[in-house]
């Protein structure tokens, strides 16, 4: 049979164009990753036109009040800036703290019939969530102050910083708002002020994350063998056979042997003639002594003198499986965000002046936590003295920054107004009456 069906045409050379793939729509929790922020490094805001320029000249005059330009910034900050969930409740809590109301204005609420009669300056002002109460206005304001309480006493307690790049997420985002407060010109009368507390965030962008290492690593094997053998919370805690050990439990005890082998290295290694002959002489005669350093909350630090080539050398040939201890010298510390101790008024006057009870320590150090430690390092901690001429400390509760300032602004955090009760509005006298009688 013949082929019915007819021959094809071959045809070369022809380029037959592809289609292109169609693009999938990212979905709206994914939109916008990847695109600058704001918050870059080299990152600086746009040249603005004329226009805008003359538009700022108004807003941000000084004859208005400071409380109303801080308010329209922060609305143009927040719009001209790509702020993630975490970043803006790092930003959030810190207007919060400086005394900015954070929530919906009080009969601001729109929705979008009525947002399509309002021009781009009335949607942003319906759409803000912040505001300063006019009250306010009386108060003293300070920046630096504000960074320096907020990042050094209340965002280490509150967000509790897990890494480098938290601890930066929060000093990077408020100097980043400063910044844009000075190039703004804001407010210009508060310029050398908004300068200082760039600076401390800097200072506590470098601080914060080593007070959190020291206070996860410490307080180190040589202060771990002085509580175990002479006294604090350690002290006879170990025992040879370990029968009683919890086989769930991670923290490994430090053995007798061990710690006296701690000691005498640390101490033949960086202490001095004197330190080591009287540690001697308490060895032979048994006489160790240990007494806990009362009515201070811990120590500051005014020196750190990490282990030399000397000292590493020494630990290298004769303990290589011991970590090279350095020192630490330090003096008393009170903190201002805790109840004061019952002092002598001749003490509570040193202690205002700043002048402590002349109280110094010198402890020992590992090396590798003396790079965390820097002067003027606040640590929260149980202090002993020992009767051969050293200190030592026990666990670690938290570290603060040379920077540490305590404010009141964390008691207004979340307090509102008393209501009216019985058809009178409830007065600060009243309250403190009602507490008496409680």
């Amino acid at each position: 049979m013949e082929n019915d069906q007819e021959p094809s045409a071959r045809i070369d050379n022809v380029d037959i164009p592809k289609k292109k793939p169609k693009k999938k729509r990212k979905p709206k929790s994914q939109r916008g990753i990847g695109k600058p922020t704001g918050f870059e490094e080299y990152y600086v805001d746009a040249p603005m036109t004329p226009d805008e320029y003359h538009e700022e000249l108004a807003l941000y005059d000084p004859e208005r009040p400071i409380i109303h330009r801080l308010e329209d910034a922060i609305l143009r900050y927040q719009q001209k800036r790509r702020i993630e969930s975490i970043r803006l409740a790092i930003f959030h809590r810190y207007l919060s703290y400086g005394g900015v109301d954070i929530g919906p204005r009080m009969f601001g609420g729109v929705d979008q019939h009525d947002l399509k009669s309002m021009d781009s300056e009335q949607i942003l002002f319906a759409r803000s969530q912040t505001s300063i109460k006019y009250d306010y206005s009386k108060l003293a304001i300070d920046f630096d102050a504000v960074v320096r309480g907020y990042l050094t006493s209340h965002f280490p307690y509150y967000f509790s910083p897990e890494s480098r790049a938290m601890v930066e997420l929060a000093t990077v985002t408020i100097r980043n708002f400063l910044s844009y407060l000075l190039y703004h010109n804001v407010c210009p009368e508060y310029k050398q002020n908004i300068d200082e507390a760039r600076r401390s965030c800097d200072v506590a962008g470098r601080e914060l994350w080593k007070n959190q290492q020291f206070t996860a690593q410490g307080p180190g094997e040589f202060n771990t063998a002085c509580s175990t053998l002479f006294g604090g919370f350690l002290y006879d805690m170990y025992v040879d056979n370990g029968s009683w050990k919890n086989k769930r439990e991670a923290h490994e005890w430090m053995s007798n042997d061990v710690a006296r082998k701690v000691v005498k290295f640390a101490l033949a290694g960086a202490g001095t003639q004197e330190q080591a002959l009287r540690f001697q002489q308490l060895a032979n005669e048994d006489n160790f002594c240990a007494t806990r350093i009362e009515d201070i909350h811990g120590f500051e630090v005014t020196a750190v003198c990490p282990p030399d080539d000397a000292v590493c050398a020494f630990y290298h040939e004769y303990a290589p499986d011991l970590n090279p201890a350095g020192k630490l010298f330090a003096r008393a510390f009170y903190d201002p965000g805790k109840p004061a101790y019952d002092l002598s008024p001749e003490e509570r006057l040193q202690v205002e002046r700043g002048e402590g009870l002349n109280l110094d320590f010198e402890f020992f150090v590992e090396g590798h936590l003396l790079e965390h430690c820097y002067p003027g390092m606040k640590v929260i901690t149980p202090v002993w003295a020992l009767n051969s001429g050293f200190h030592f400390f026990e666990d670690i509760q938290t570290a603060y920054s040379s920077l540490y300032t305590v404010l009141s602004n964390d008691l207004l955090l979340g307090w509102q107004m008393p209501k009216e009760v019985g058809g009178h509005a409830v007065k600060d006298d009243d309250v403190e009456v009602d507490e008496a009688k409680a």
